[in-house]
C-alpha cells in the first residue's frame, strides 16, 4: 500500500501543489535555482517522473539563519523536484509511524502542538504525590548528528530513496560537502526522520507494557515508577521522584539511547530543577509556587521571549515612522494576534497587561516623532478612539490595533495520544479538534 501511494498520480500532483504554491517556502529554490510558481511551469513539473525507485536527487543548499542569542542555525534547502519527492514519500509513511510514535511526542506530529507538550508537562508535576524533580534536556545538533545506520535500520520501506537523501551532501559557498551524519533542517521529510530516529525513548522507562497498552507513570513498576517524559523535537523533559533517579538511572539510560543514534547531550541545556525552581520549555516558565495555604503550579510566557517580543515590536515600530496609519496597524496586528494566541492557553494575563503598557508607551512615542508640535490632547483625539468599554484604542476610521491586555485566556483540550489524524475511526473527532486550531510560534 505505501509503495502504490507513493507512485500515485494524485500524491504526486497533491505534492506539487503543496510545495509550489501552499509551503511559505515555494519561492526558495535549491541548487538549480528553480523556482514553478506558475500554472505552466508545475504543469511541466508535473509531467516529469517522480519514481522513487531511480529518483536521483541533489545536494541541498545550506544557508544560515539566525536564532536566540547571537547563534545561527543550518538549514539545508533540497531542489523544489525534490522537495515534491520527499512529500511523495512524507505522505507514505508518516501513517505508518503515526500509528507506532510513542504517546507523549509532540513536534512536528499532525494534529499536535506545544501546548499539548505543555499541558502533558503540567499534569506530571502538579499534586503532592507527583514527581518533583525535572531533567530540563537538549539534544546537541540534533538534525546534525542523527546516524545514518541505525536510522535507515528502522525504515523497511523507502530505503535506498531515504539513503540517497541522506548522502546527497550540501552545497556551501559554491562547494560540495559530504554529508556522513545528519539529516538537513529545511527538507520536507527531515522532521519525520528525526522523529523516527528518537522514537523509543519514553519506552526506556516502561512506558509500554508488554500488551502495547500504555502505562501512566504512577502505573509503571520499579525504578521506571513516577518517570514521566514529554518531547517536542529534540527538546525534551523528564519528570523523575528524586534527583538520585534522574543521577544514577535516568541520565546513563538517557546518554546510552542517544550515542546508539550518534547523539550526545548539550550539557549547556540539560539541567536537573526542582519544581518550585521552575524551567523553560518551549517559551514557557513552569513552576511551582507555594504559600502557607497553598501549592499552584503556574505555566507562564518566558521572560526573555516576552523581553524579545517587545524588542521585536519596537523595531517594526521605529521602521514605520513614514508609514500610513492603517499600513502600520496592518504589520503590527498579524504578530500581536499570533503571539497572543500562543500564549493564552497559559497563565499569562499580567503578561497581556504589561506587554499592552509598554506597546502603549511605544506608541505615544511613535506618535510624538510623527507630530512633536502637536498638543497631547491633539495626539489623543488623532489616533485614539472608545471601542466599547476601552477609551484609549489605537485606531483609523477602517482598523483598530489589536490590545493584547483585552485578549482572555481560554481553556484548552489536550489531543487525545491514543489517537491519530489517520484513523477513520476518529474522524468526527479530529474534524472538530481542527475547527479550533493553535498554532506554534
Amino acid at each position: 500500500m505505501q509503495k502504490l501511494l507513493a507512485r500515485s498520480l494524485s500524491n504526486k500532483l497533491i505534492a506539487i501543489k503543496r510545495v509550489t504554491q501552499v509551503n511559505a517556502g515555494r519561492k526558495t529554490t535549491g541548487v538549480d535555482n528553480k523556482r514553478y510558481l506558475t500554472d505552466n511551469a508545475r504543469w511541466q513539473l508535473a509531467q516529469e517522473p517522480f519514481d522513487y525507485r531511480n529518483f536521483k536527487p541533489l545536494p541541498v543548499k545550506r544557508v544560515h539563519i539566525p536564532k536566540s542569542k547571537g547563534k545561527f542555525r543550518p538549514l539545508g534547502i533540497p531542489t523544489i523536484k525534490d522537495r515534491v519527492m520527499q512529500m511523495m514519500i512524507k505522505a507514505a509513511l508518516e501513517p505508518e509511524w503515526e500509528a507506532r510514535f510513542e504517546p507523549n511526542s509532540y513536534g512536528f506530529r499532525p494534529g499536535r502542538n506545544t501546548i499539548d507538550a505543555i499541558k502533558q508537562i503540567q499534569r506530571y508535576l502538579q499534586g503532592r504525590s507527583r514527581s518533583p524533580w525535572i531533567l530540563d534536556a537538549d539534544i546537541s545538533a540534533c538534525f546534525d548528528t542523527i546516524a545514518h545506520e541505525p536510522l535507515l535500520k528502522r525504515i523497511p520501506v523507502f530505503k535506498t530513496i531515504v539513503r540517497r537523501w541522506l548522502k546527497a551532501g550540501v552545497v556551501e559557498m559554491g562547494k560540495w560537502h559530504m554529508t556522513a551524519t545528519g539529516t538537513p533542517q529545511g527538507g520536507i521529510i527531515s522532521p519525520l526522520l528525526a522523529n523516527i530516529a528518537l522514537d523509543g525513548l519514553e519506552r526506556l522507562f516502561g512506558a509500554i507494557s508488554g500488551t502495547g497498552r500504555y502505562l501512566s507513570p504512577q502505573q509503571r513498576k520499579g525504578l521506571n515508577k513516577g518517570i514521566g517524559l514529554v518531547r517536542y523535537a529534540d527538546d525534551f523533559v523528564i519528570t523523575a521522584p528524586s534527583k538520585e533517579v534522574i543521577e544514577g538511572y535516568i541520565l546513563p539510560k538517557v546518554t546510552e539511547f542517544f550515542r546508539e543514534r550518534g547523539m550526545i547531550l548539550n550539557t549547556e541545556k540539560t539541567r536537573i530543577v526542582q519544581r518550585r525552581e521552575g524551567f523553560n520549555f518551549l517559551g514557557i516558565t513552569i513552576r511551582l509556587y507555594e504559600t502557607k495555604n497553598s501549592r499552584r503550579l503556574r505555566a507562564t510566557p518566558q521572560k526573555w521571549k516576552v523581553n524579545n517580543f517587545l524588542r521585536y515590536i519596537k523595531a517594526i515600530i521605529q521602521s514605520s515612522i513614514s508609514h500610513t496609519t492603517d499600513n502600520f496597524i496592518d504589520k503590527l496586528n498579524p504578530v500581536i494576534r499570533g503571539w497572543t494566541n500562543y500564549y493564552r492557553h497559559v497563565s499569562s494575563s499580567k503578561t497581556f497587561n504589561k506587554v499592552s503598557y509598554q506597546l502603549f508607551r511605544m506608541l505615544w512615542r511613535w506618535i510624538y516623532r510623527r507630530h512633536p508640535t502637536k498638543s497631547a490632547q491633539w495626539r489623543k483625539d488623532r489616533y485614539y478612539r472608545q471601542v466599547g468599554t476601552r477609551k484609549w484604542t489605537f485606531c483609523t476610521d477602517n482598523k483598530y490595533l489589536l490590545d493584547p491586555s483585552t485578549v482572555r485566556i481560554s481553556r484548552y483540550a489536550s489531543v487525545r495520544t491514543s489517537t491519530s489524524p489517520y484513523d477513520s475511526t476518529q474522524r468526527d473527532y479530529w474534524t472538530q479538534r481542527r475547527s479550533r486550531p493553535v498554532r506554534n510560534i
